[in-house]
């Protein structure tokens, strides 16, 4: 008789791929056969966060997973993401030691690793764990790195993505030579908040890495969006993602529409909007005039007051004209009005993914106006409690139903630290709630993962 508990291991493992975060723990404490079926995607990612650097105490407290993985070296077989968003420290500025040891211990059995993150500066410490790792393919960094650091970072060759947060001057300078030896893997470069990338470096970049497919320059003060549009047309045509930073210097918009008629296959853009004014409004709107293949736009201001211009909204192309539809939108850090949701509906009628300040006062007739878009699955709440006087209120259990009801294929509302899930039944409409983080390490302008949508 065949039972759960007999069951062929790999049926086991197809079974548990369907169970997420606390479930898999209580399944894994079932019986042995259970344990052996969860395990691998049980370890599979490892995250270290601020919730457990609280918890953390060496000897008691919470059991850091590096420490499990440094004491019982078969489990890191299963490895393949680490993520550590937050460190224990034992005084302000200083990591803990001894989790510090632990992690470079774990990190040096983890032989299948594909992903690393690692949102602190603690990097300088792991670097030697890192050696070695031949199936290391996304690293995601603090690079605040010495020229030595700096030497040892370079001898990971295997990255086909590579983001790089607030880099040193060094680590810009030896970026060329890297490139060289990633010429063949590397398809995905971000460079966030650096004083020291601009057109000259890009320019060196650039040419080295034809294989190139996304590149986010944010913050980069000396690197213009003129700078980097204009390097991307005439080194990495075949670009499909693309984010950049506007700031006060506005272009001349011809030089702005001829370099972009050059990108015909780029899906999705984000902009870093800076400067408020009708100019800047002017230099987004031209963008939009010959990107015709976008299926994301994100779009983040630096003034959450002030309202998304009419006129950026009226140059998304609407269907028909562009030859690919867009599927995701988010308006980040701005007012949005009912007439913009109004418009943005009208124009963009195969939105699936939709983030924007939802209007908890008006959800009734902001759910009337969406329902016309029939293929709307995820919904995100980007407003923000402390933007207005007196508490925000928060989306109720009601206004959900109603959402879900009214609109045909919405089954996801991320609000207020909260996920709501829906389904449909002979019943009628069951929304159910769990507690939602977002991931603090993966950056507003990156492409969303498969599972994240």
């Amino acid at each position: 008789m065949v039972t759960a508990d007999n069951l062929n291991l790999d049926v086991l493992e197809l079974i548990f791929a369907h169970i997420s975060g606390n479930d898999l723990v209580a399944v894994s404490s079932v019986s042995k056969s259970f344990l052996a079926g969860v395990i691998p995607r049980l370890y599979a990612t490892v995250y270290f966060t601020a919730k457990h650097a609280k918890r953390y105490r060496p000897g008691g407290g919470i059991m850091s997973p590096f420490l499990t993985l440094r004491n019982h070296p078969d489990l890191a077989v299963h490895v393949r993401n680490i993520d550590i968003n937050c460190p224990p420290l034992v005084a302000i500025g200083h990591v803990h030691p001894s989790f510090l040891s632990e992690t470079a211990d774990a990190l040096q059995v983890c032989k299948n690793l594909t992903s690393f993150a690692c949102g602190q500066k603690i990097l300088p410490a792991l670097l030697g764990s890192l050696q070695g790792k031949e199936r290391l393919e996304d690293v995601h960094i603090c690079a605040a790195f010495t020229t030595a650091q700096g030497e040892m970072l370079q001898k990971i060759t295997t990255l086909r993505s590579l983001t790089l947060d607030y880099p040193t001057w060094n680590v810009v300078d030896s970026l060329p030579r890297w490139t060289q030896s990633l010429q063949q893997t590397l398809v995905h470069l971000t460079i966030f908040m650096s004083q020291e990338v601009n057109g000259v470096v890009l320019e060196a970049l650039l040419p080295m890495l034809p294989r190139l497919r996304g590149l986010h320059v944010i913050g980069c003060s000396k690197a213009s969006h003129l700078v980097v549009i204009k390097a991307v047309a005439a080194h990495t045509p075949l670009l499909k993602e693309l984010s950049f930073t506007i700031f006060e210097i506005t272009p001349p918009l011809n030089l702005l529409s001829s370099a972009t008629t050059t990108l015909p296959g780029l899906q999705h853009l984000a902009i870093d909007v800076r400067p408020t004014s009708d100019a800047t409004a002017l230099t987004i709107s031209s963008l939009f005039i010959s990107l015709t293949s976008l299926s994301t736009l994100v779009l983040k201001f630096s003034d959450r007051s002030l309202p998304i211009w009419n006129s950026v909204i009226d140059s998304i192309p609407p269907p028909g004209a562009a030859s690919v539809p867009l599927k995701r939108l988010a308006l980040l850090d701005c007012a949005v009005s009912m007439d913009s949701i109004r418009k943005i509906v009208s124009r963009c009628k195969d939105l699936e993914h939709l983030e924007v300040p939802l209007p908890i006062k008006e959800m009734r007739v902001f759910t009337t106006v969406i329902s016309d878009l029939k293929g709307l699955y995820t919904l995100i709440d980007v407003g923000d409690a402390h933007a207005s006087h007196g508490p925000r209120a928060s989306l109720a259990r009601d206004d959900v139903k109603f959402m879900m009801r009214t609109c045909e294929n919405l089954k996801k509302i991320i609000s207020d630290g909260r996920m709501w899930m829906g389904s449909r039944n002979y019943y009628g409409t069951t929304v159910t709630p769990q507690r939602y983080k977002a991931n603090i390490t993966q950056h507003w302008f990156s492409p969303l993962k498969p599972d994240s949508s």
